[in-house]
């Protein structure tokens, strides 16, 4: 058996540990529209956005300017945010099946309509971000994130 068995990884433990004060830090960010800036080019970070004041989504990500731009973006493919509330606005489930694929999905003219409808959502919205250029930083602060913002965790869910 590798490891220390019941002990916590003294490595894990430190980086763990340093997320409530990242937490804080995301969420004493500034509050900005959503809009790709072109100073956030290949900036590593986590970000969270905000209808009405209230938190719906946490996500990182390498590249800021890149993210955003795709959520913000007409593709289903790369509007994922607005892709995976359609979903959850029509109680469709994830497959990997045929008639249940994005492209199937966005043959169908209701769930266009909708995801249009989200899309327009998505605009409205606000953000605060963080810049964290390590990635273990970064998996861990979105879950942190995800948890104490008491959303859903079925973004974690491997299909």
């Amino acid at each position: 058996m590798h490891g220390r068995g019941k002990e916590l990884n003294e490595q894990f433990a430190k980086q763990a540990g340093r997320m409530p004060a990242l937490y804080q830090a995301l969420m004493e960010s500034e509050q900005l529209p959503l809009a790709p800036m072109a100073t956030w080019k290949k900036l590593g970070a986590i970000y969270v956005f905000f209808h009405n004041g209230k938190a719906e989504h946490v996500g990182r990500t390498r590249n800021l300017q890149a993210r955003i731009r795709g959520h913000l973006s007409d593709s289903h493919y790369s509007a994922s945010f607005a892709f995976k509330q359609t979903r959850r606005e029509l109680s469709l489930v994830a497959t990997y099946k045929p008639q249940g694929s994005r492209t199937a999905l966005f043959a169908d003219e209701g769930f266009r309509t909708a995801f249009r409808g989200q899309s327009e959502r998505l605009r409205s919205m606000t953000m605060r971000f963080l810049a964290i250029p390590c990635p273990i930083d970064q998996y861990l602060l979105e879950l942190y994130a995800t948890m104490e913002l008491g959303l859903a965790l079925d973004e974690f869910d491997t299909h």
